[in-house]
């Protein structure tokens, strides 16, 4: 009788533990991160005719190879994302038809077609003046959208890197917590497997990660190929800027040596930081290089053309507009103390493009200058008397001593639509003829037939260099918007799929709570049986 009673024992034994797994997945079934557990059972060994049933463990149902497919997509996803949000922000800025710089450029011109109708009118002057002011200003205004937007990128970047770094602690401390509690159970701590997975997803969707699982259990994760979490712990990882363009924000990796080193912007392709990080090299700084070079162009068109005329007085007419000089960033990893200084050369300012240059120092050949965008090499002149360099139409001074693999960035162009502004207040300056009294207008209609000339880069207008500017915006951010669409319908897919593994599913968990309430019932009757015959067999000795 006390083998059926132990037989009958282990049975309420093992439809407890069922029915309270089955509890927890229905308690838990919008838990975010939560696995759907069972509840594995084995026959109790030993001899003769049954020794009852034995619980085995709590099984958790993780999908690994779904699981891993998901988190890359998310991935993607996220990158899309913040990409598609900072586009979308450009983008609907340009819509506007009034706000844009189009607008504003076309004012100006016509308001120079009305000076060559009445040259000497000063109403017409003065109305030359105010739309040249607008026109900057609107430069200026978009510049600095343009400006405020890559600050708010690195804040935005900055605050993923320390989120990433966290959950890289995290991971690390809860890869030794499970190691330890497996080991002295014997069974997997399936709460900690859960959020260590559910940290991993979180660390995805921020940036895109590899994961590999060692033989102990334990994660390691490596982002662009560096080891974030390994065997020795958790490597942060940060923000900066680039070591080959210091305007750029970069993410670097901090080595078990200290050392930082900068991850490539193509193997961080994944995740909220991936995005920025693309949209930041790919998206804003060509966008900021295109306006730069309309304003860079126009002012120097314009301001050609306007010294070419005579003012009221009949003096030589001034640049209409202030054009900001070549911006110059020393290398992160200098260790020299040269230093380079550009400016444009009078007789090729027109020729200037946005182009960026590297310009580098090396020991046996001197200084060396490629573009920064192809790497492709700049044929470059070095007068050793004066110790300049000149491309690309600048001139560069250098100064000081480098050491052997110095670098340069050079930006012909930066800054020229920010600082974009009206030189003459005078109305009376403006140089609207050519030498032959106060009704001259030939300067004046020169200037306004300005605006259909290719000028920039002397293959394209103001209007057209602008408008395709902003066609480019529009076309991008489409594009962007249907990746995102197919990445999000490719999640979702996903996450079905991984759900129906790993999700809890109310229905089956009823069935299976009725399953346990059954066997712990009949288990139950098991027991009184035996207590039945029990008293049966004690009776028939009285």
């Amino acid at each position: 009788m006390s083998n059926l009673f132990q037989i009958g024992l282990s049975g309420l034994g093992a439809a407890r533990a069922g029915l309270n797994t089955t509890g927890n997945n229905m308690s838990n079934v919008n838990t975010v991160g939560y696995t759907r557990r069972t509840t594995t059972l084995a026959e109790t060994a030993g001899s003769g005719q049954g020794n009852g049933v034995t619980v085995t463990g709590i099984q958790r149902h993780y999908a690994q190879f779904l699981t891993s497919q998901l988190n890359s997509a998310q991935s993607t996803a996220a990158a899309t994302s913040s990409h598609l949000d900072q586009m979308s922000q450009i983008d609907n800025l340009l819509s506007d038809s009034d706000a844009g710089v189009g607008p504003r450029m076309q004012d100006f011109f016509d308001s120079l077609a009305g000076l060559a109708g009445s040259p000497s009118d000063a109403s017409a002057r003065n109305a030359v003046l105010g739309a040249a002011d607008n026109m900057a200003g609107r430069f200026r205004s978009f510049a600095g959208t343009l400006s405020d937007m890559g600050k708010a990128v690195d804040k935005q970047l900055n605050s993923a890197v320390a989120q990433v770094n966290t959950n890289a602690s995290e991971i690390a401390r809860l890869n030794d917590k499970i190691a330890t509690t497996q080991s002295r159970t014997g069974q997997p701590p399936n709460n900690l497997l859960d959020q260590r997975d559910q940290l991993v997803t979180q660390t995805a969707k921020l940036v895109d990660v590899d994961v590999t699982q060692n033989d102990n259990g334990s994660y390691n994760l490596a982002v662009g190929g560096q080891a974030i979490v390994d065997s020795t712990g958790s490597h942060a990882l940060r923000i900066a800027k680039g070591e080959q363009d210091p305007t750029q924000p970069r993410l670097f990796y901090t080595g078990a040596d200290g050392v930082d080193r900068e991850i490539p912007n193509d193997r961080v392709a994944g995740g909220e930081i991936g995005g920025l990080l693309s949209f930041a090299t790919d998206s804003l700084d060509p966008i900021q290089a295109k306006l730069d070079q309309t304003a860079h162009d126009l002012a120097v068109a314009v301001n050609a053309q306007h010294e070419a005329g005579t003012d009221l007085a009949g003096n030589p007419g001034q640049a209409l507009f202030n054009i900001n000089g070549p911006s110059v960033y020393a290398g992160q990893r200098n260790t020299g103390n040269a230093s380079l200084t550009a400016t444009f050369d009078p007789q090729q300012t027109s020729a200037v493009t946005a182009d960026q240059y590297r310009v580098t120092y090396d020991d046996d050949s001197g200084y060396r200058v490629t573009r920064a965008g192809d790497g492709s090499t700049v044929e470059a002149s070095f007068d050793p008397d004066t110790n300049t360099l000149a491309f690309g139409g600048l001139d560069v001074t250098v100064s000081g001593t480098p050491d052997d693999g110095d670098a340069f960035s050079v930006r012909p162009l930066d800054g020229a639509a920010a600082a974009f502004s009206v030189a003459v207040s005078d109305p009376a300056h403006l140089a609207a003829g050519q030498g032959n009294g106060k009704g001259d207008n030939t300067n004046a209609s020169a200037l306004a037939d300005l605006q259909q000339a290719d000028t920039v880069e002397g293959n394209r207008s103001f209007a057209d260099n602008y408008s395709q500017l902003v066609g480019d915006i529009g076309n991008r951010t489409q594009a962007l918007q249907v990746n995102a669409d197919s990445q999000s319908a490719i999640t979702d897919e996903l996450t079905q799929a991984q759900q129906s593994v790993a999700g809890v599913n109310l229905e089956e968990e009823n069935v299976n709570l009725m399953y346990y309430q059954q066997m712990y019932q009949a288990n139950a009757r098991v027991i009184q049986t035996a207590s039945n015959v029990f008293d049966t067999i004690l009776g028939l000795g009285n």
